[in-house]
């Protein structure tokens, strides 16, 4: 799957802007399986009305400074608290498209990286949310200009 621009519609929920700030900036993507779209809230809070409770399938992420070192780019999924098998099929689907949601949200700020560009050297973790040990981990998923294009 490729990334396409014109599905992806994008909301600033202020305070911020396409420019910032970027401390509290919090994303929330959510998508529709009936037209391909993709909807990327970007506020100083997740838009948890935009997720839907019964499917999860949201992806979260929000800056943060680690010890006093440069920004890291955190996304949270939830993978779930369901048996092996449901909680396994959850989490090779997120792997399979998190390509395309991380693409999707580094292309909807892509006004904040103009703005600061030594952002684009930010690494990415993604935290596996479930109540499965096997599930519920982080994984390092390359740097803001490997979402970039």
């Amino acid at each position: 799957m490729r990334f396409s621009p014109d599905k992806l519609e994008i909301t600033f929920i202020p305070p911020m802007t396409e420019s910032g700030p970027i401390e509290d900036r919090k994303y929330t993507l959510t998508h529709s399986d009936t037209t391909g779209m993709m909807f990327l809230d970007i506020g100083s809070v997740y838009n948890n009305s935009a997720i839907d409770q019964k499917l999860r399938d949201e992806v979260l992420g929000k800056w943060i400074i680690c010890d006093n070192k440069p920004y890291t780019l955190i996304f949270y999924v939830y993978v779930g608290n369901g048996d092996f098998e449901e909680s396994n099929r959850r989490y090779n689907i997120f792997k399979e498209h998190l390509n395309l949601a991380l693409q999707a949200i580094i292309y909807g700020d892509t006004v904040l990286f103009n703005k600061y560009p030594e952002l684009i050297e930010t690494p990415i973790y993604v935290k596996f949310d479930s109540t499965i040990p096997i599930f519920d981990n982080y994984e390092f998923y390359g740097y803001v200009k490997n979402y970039m294009f």
